[in-house]
């Protein structure tokens, strides 16, 4: 994978196309789900012979994976054999995943942490759910990833306690990532900024989980002196892209995955289009997951980044397809434009949340930095601004609030209720 980032586009678009075939083949024959859908609009792999046609593999959507999953699964792989992946994802809706347990997630994380000049003994914080592990699970983990020694704070539990902890143990091993959900990051960089804790910086902040706001950026930044990588995928797909220190794009992962951008009737967009992102994991066949819908909105970028990489760019995701605010009239506020309602006052927000009623009508609530100054003057602001949108049809009502709930240490910015 490392090799591949470094060659031509043009070998490693052909690289990522025969990988495609491959795994069409491979789902076609061994796979009961693709074999039946296949054969059901009449298509063969052998009719996919150029990447324009790939179009006429039907997308797959999140209720069809749900509900067929043992379909999924490779014929080559007993169930048992199979890791399972579980999330309930942002729709509330269940979904497992199955995964090759042969396949190695590790080498597109390092290969994107060594961008950031870091090797696999480098120290990690992570900020994540479901940790810390104990007992012989720990043990075991921890001599996997000898000499490395990782921190741990949980997501979904950060108490000024544990926050304090973690604190005492960052000091301690100095990491050189901290990789957390951006939500846990924003809430502990409130912290540090609030009681003005000294830390070492990190070569770099590794935020997943969702979309990162300018003003959380600016505000992690602030809190552990040291640049942000962004990096997107989903339960379904890990590693689909991340950034560079250029921070020019994200780079997808593409001798790994495939990334569409299609409007909603599923055709292609050009690029610098925000439309659906679609993918296809290239190298898991124990589970094959092609032309598989998210529901996130995104956007290829065509241009090359400075760093050198070979590798394509996508912008970093606004948000879900459901991260939208629609109006009675039908207009739709998009989310890419709502997550930026604030970033020319990044250094006065901390966060916010926009909240639609089953009315249609609209809350939106902001949490200030204590230090912020003209805040009446830009809560005015952004109300007109807003307002001029809206253009009556709902009300319009912004609160000034302590915090913001989270879910499993996930900021949402927009609620559809």
């Amino acid at each position: 994978a490392i090799r591949n980032q470094n060659l031509p586009p043009e070998l490693l678009e052909e690289l990522s196309w025969n990988k495609t075939l491959e795994l069409l083949n491979y789902a076609y024959e061994k796979v009961p789900w693709y074999k039946d859908r296949f054969v059901s609009i009449g298509l063969e792999p052998g009719d996919i012979k150029y990447p324009e046609d790939f179009i006429n593999v039907p997308v797959l959507s999140r209720a069809e994976l749900a509900e067929n999953f043992e379909r999924f699964v490779s014929k080559d792989l007993s169930l048992r054999s199979l890791k399972i992946s579980a999330t309930g994802g942002s729709t509330g809706n269940p979904l497992k995943i199955g995964m090759d347990p042969r396949g190695n997630r590790e080498v597109p994380k390092w290969q994107m942490l060594s961008w950031w000049g870091l090797t696999p003994v480098s120290n990690m914080a992570s900020i994540y759910r479901g940790v810390p592990v104990k007992g012989i699970k720990k043990m075991t983990i921890d001599f996997i990833n000898w000499p490395q020694k990782t921190l741990r704070l949980d997501a979904t539990n950060i108490t000024e306690e544990n926050i304090k902890l973690f604190i005492r143990a960052y000091n301690k091993h100095n990491p050189s990532v901290i990789h957390g959900y951006v939500g846990a990051l924003d809430v502990l960089s409130d912290y540090i900024i609030e009681h003005k804790v000294k830390l070492k910086p990190p070569k770099v902040i590794w935020s997943t989980a969702s979309p990162i706001s300018e003003v959380q950026e600016v505000k992690i930044r602030r809190a552990f002196d040291a640049p942000v990588c962004d990096q997107y995928g989903c339960s379904e797909i890990f590693f689909v892209a991340a950034e560079c220190p250029n921070k020019q794009g994200l780079h997808i992962f593409s001798d790994s995955v495939k990334v569409e951008i299609l409007n909603e009737g599923n055709q292609p967009v050009p690029a610098g289009t925000y439309g659906k992102i679609v993918l296809t994991n290239l190298n898991d066949y124990s589970f094959p997951i092609i032309r598989y819908e998210n529901g996130d909105m995104g956007r290829l970028l065509n241009k090359k980044c400075s760093c050198g990489l070979s590798l394509p760019l996508m912008d970093k995701v606004k948000g879900r397809i459901s991260d939208n605010i629609i109006l009675p009239d039908g207009t739709v506020l998009a989310g890419e434009y709502l997550t930026t309602i604030f970033d020319d006052y990044a250094s006065s927000v901390k966060q916010f949340q926009i909240i639609q009623h089953k009315s249609s009508d609209i809350t939106l609530n902001v949490v200030f930095n204590n230090s912020a100054e003209n805040v009446t003057e830009i809560i005015s602001k952004v109300k007109n601004e807003l307002s001029n949108r809206i253009n009556g049809q709902v009300q319009l009502r912004i609160n000034v609030v302590a915090t913001i709930s989270e879910l499993r240490g996930k900021l949402q910015f927009i609620v559809r209720e």
